[in-house]
């Protein structure tokens, strides 16, 4: 890399007093020069660097601008906001003047509050980035070093590795970006794109690859470029294709004249005339041998556990073309789908294709951009610019061949159709949060949690706790060495702690993974403390490295439309076993046909279950997740209309059960779901509204003798239903001030202990 700061080589965005430090034209800063001046950086507290010098935010430049902190997505605001961002970031330490920054923001127009809104935009991008991230200097700011896609894509220039630098950029550079400096310098980085681009394709025609299809498409986007017009004239002559070279000569006289007013450079003259008097050298031809056979499967799980038959049925349904295997973030598709591929990868003779289509986040694989990478893969001797002609490439490639496809984490059914081979001997591997129904042909695979003694297992074989009972106490100083255990084995350390573990993870394989590494990582800790540590904070404790379930669900949440995700939170509430389309309709406030299909879209991604027609559930962790993601306001609102509900179906339980002995259990079974959701949420959203409850629940039960004691046990029922109902009751009135209307403190005391509070 050359040692020119990344602004300098911007250029300016137009004409005008320019700095010499800035990519583009800018106003003097009236602060001390010396500020600026890049041989003085200003010095910095190496403590104060934290995140970001750690190198946890990554930012993007060569596409939509965007930043991430491990696999989380960080919302940077407003498109100024990222623009300020991205000027700060491309400045490369250096600290830019407030002057500046206001004449890269709205360049000849500032509005009168522009120095406040800088203001604003600064302090927002230090929330979101760290307090550290951003320093202020005198009235300017300097962004501490980041990791970028830009430095990554000139580290691999300089390296020598093209190929995987121009893979890095995902359309545009700072495509989300407007104004004279976004353009000016989305120019200046396009330019580094095409250096980039014309030495690939120098070098692969030097090689003897077959590179006229892709520079003809260059030379229709780019018709001024000279020296890619130059290297098209030399793959042709290489081909065999004088007159199609001097061809392209020609054309290149003509639009140079009628555009510019000039004749071809002397490198494009001197092409020219080495072709017509046959002194360019040939160099290799491409002789259509094909390249070596792809293997891109990403290593297959060592400590792989369980899914027999899931593994049977994926590899039996293989055989009829495409698998699509779908199921919520963490319960281990990719895993399954890999380790598959590893199986049966010696009937794909003809190679293996893998590519990780970004479904899950804000920025999925552009399919265009995905057929590329499998073309050149398949050694073939051009690639069409048109997406559909790359697709049908691809067909045509694979109609003869067996290769295997797998395509992880894909968006929809639309992302995966171009990608799809023909040919009845290739296979292909589809993973996705969402169901993708609309996959013609695709046989589907819905993966669940793991059974208990499979969970059991991977915990044991990721934490490496003994498989036998658990050994006598030792001293603290002694910490026992863990023992490594198979896959098979079926230890139960602790009695049933462990047991207790995974379902404290839900049996979901990411927890179970998470929590058995963190175990591993601490020699100390015993099974007991991480049970302890999961009962205290489940998902704040299921996170290790950049493993996260929280994370992982939060890819999912974030794509969700407004009312989508609301919906997603207010069904949580009533932490019931099951949610029938009665209760989220009551939930939702809306009408039972709204309320299914909201029910029925989370289902299709995978953030709901469907137990049976019209009955859902969630995840015990996904539920943990949607409450935590719920405004207190939301959820006493959606707490009320629950409750009213339940009253309401209390009351005609209650009706029904004066005439009907049978319907006694029902008035029961309403009455203790009310009480098991006020104790779950600590009582009712409102006051006034406990009370309320509580008066209801005891008039319907009084109404069928349900709270009439038996005379053996005055105050401790058989019945647990009972119990709760008359916890409620004796809750509700001692909170209301009204206690002497029960049966005195020992009734209350036993109420108090019937709701195990």
């Amino acid at each position: 890399m050359d040692d020119t700061p990344h602004l300098d080589r911007l250029g300016p965005a137009r004409a005008g007093p320019v700095d010499p430090d800035l990519p583009g034209p800018v106003r003097p800063e009236p602060v001390d020069p010396d500020l600026l001046s890049p041989d003085r950086p200003e010095p910095v507290d190496p403590d104060l660097l934290g995140p970001v010098r750690a190198g946890l935010i990554e930012l993007d430049l060569l596409g939509p601008v965007r930043a991430r902190r491990g696999p989380v997505e960080l919302d940077l605001g407003s498109p100024k906001q990222r623009l300020l961002l991205a000027a700060l970031v491309l400045a490369d330490g250096r600290t830019l003047g407030r002057d500046q920054l206001i004449d890269v923001l709205w360049a000849d127009d500032p509005p009168a509050t522009a120095r406040n809104v800088l203001r604003t935009y600064a302090s927002r991008l230090r929330g979101v980035l760290g307090r550290e991230a951003l320093v202020s200097v005198g009235s300017g700011y300097r962004l501490v070093p980041v990791s970028t896609d830009l430095a990554e894509f000139e580290r691999l220039r300089d390296a020598g590795w093209l190929r995987e630098a121009l893979a890095l950029w995902r359309g545009q550079a700072l495509a989300d970006l407007s104004g004279p400096y976004a353009e000016a310098t989305r120019a200046a980085l396009e330019e580094r794109r095409l250096a980039v681009l014309e030495l690939r394709l120098a070098a692969d025609l030097e090689a003897g690859v077959e590179v006229t299809g892709e520079l003809s498409a260059l030379v229709a986007a780019y018709p001024l470029r000279e020296s890619v017009r130059a290297l098209l004239m030399r793959a042709l002559y290489r081909g065999g294709r004088q007159a199609e070279a001097i061809g392209v000569f020609t054309e290149a006289r003509r639009v140079l004249d009628e555009e510019l007013g000039v004749e071809p450079s002397s490198e494009l003259a001197d092409v020219y005339q080495q072709l017509i008097t046959g002194s360019l050298p040939t160099g290799p031809a491409f002789d259509g041998t094909p390249g070596p056979v792809p293997a891109q499967l990403p290593g297959d799980i060592p400590d792989f556990t369980g899914r027999q038959e899931a593994v049977r049925a994926v590899e039996e349904l293989l055989g009829a073309g495409v698998v699509a295997i779908s199921g919520l973030g963490g319960v281990g598709k990719t895993a399954l789908a890999v380790h598959v591929a590893h199986r049966v990868r010696e009937r794909y003779p003809d190679g293996q294709l893998h590519v990780d289509l970004r479904g899950a986040g804000a920025d999925p694989a552009d399919p265009a951009l995905v057929l590329e990478r499998f073309l050149n893969a398949l050694a073939a001797d051009r690639i069409p610019p048109d997406p559909d002609e790359r697709a049908a490439l691809l067909r045509t490639l694979t109609v003869d061949r067996r290769v295997l496809f797998l395509l992880d984490n894909a968006a929809s059914a639309a992302q995966v159709r171009p990608l799809l081979p023909s040919g009845p001997g290739s296979g292909v591997l589809v993973t996705s949060r969402a169901r993708l129904s609309d996959l013609t042909g695709a046989r589907h695979v819905d993966l669940d949690v793991l059974p208990e003694p499979e969970a059991i297992a991977l915990f044991t074989a990721v934490a490496r706790v003994p498989s036998g009972p658990t050994p006598a106490p030792v001293p603290s100083e002694q910490t026992p060495a863990r023992v490594p255990t198979g896959p098979t084995a079926a230890p139960v350390p602790s009695g049933q702690t462990v047991a207790r573990v995974v379902e404290a993870c839900g049996y979901l394989p990411l927890a179970v993974r998470v929590a058995g590494a963190r175990l591993a990582a601490r020699p100390r800790w015993s099974v007991e403390d991480l049970l302890a540590r999961l009962s205290a904070q489940r998902l704040g404790e299921l996170r290790v490295g950049d493993l996260g379930v929280e994370a992982s669900f939060a890819l999912s949440y974030d794509q969700l439309g407004e009312e989508l995700a609301r919906g997603f939170r207010r069904l949580a509430v009533p932490d019931s076993a099951e949610l029938t389309v009665e209760l989220a309709a009551a939930v939702l406030g809306r009408d039972t046909r709204e309320a299914e299909r909201t029910c029925e879209e989370l289902v299709d991604l995978s953030l709901l279950e469907s137990a049976a027609a019209g009955r859902y559930l969630y995840h015990d962790l996904l539920r943990d997740f949607a409450l935590a993601r719920t405004p207190e306001a939301e959820r006493r609102a959606a707490l009320a209309t629950v409750q009213a509900s339940w009253l309401a179906a209390v009351t005609g339980a209650a009706e029904r059960a004066m005439t009907d002995p049978g319907a006694r259990d029902l008035l029961l079974e309403e009455a203790s779901c009310l009480a098991a959701m006020d104790r779950r949420h600590r009582g009712a959203p409102d006051p006034e509204l406990t009370v309320g409850s509580t008066l209801v629940v005891a008039r319907a039960l009084a109404l069928v003798g349900a709270l009439d004691p038996p005379p053996a046990d005055p105050f401790s029922p058989a019945d647990p239903r009972i119990a709760y109902a008359r916890g409620l009751l004796a809750l509700g009135l001692w909170e209301a001030g009204a206690h002497v209307v029960v049966h005195g403190k020992a009734a209350l005391e036993a109420a108090l202990a019937a709701l195990g509070r």
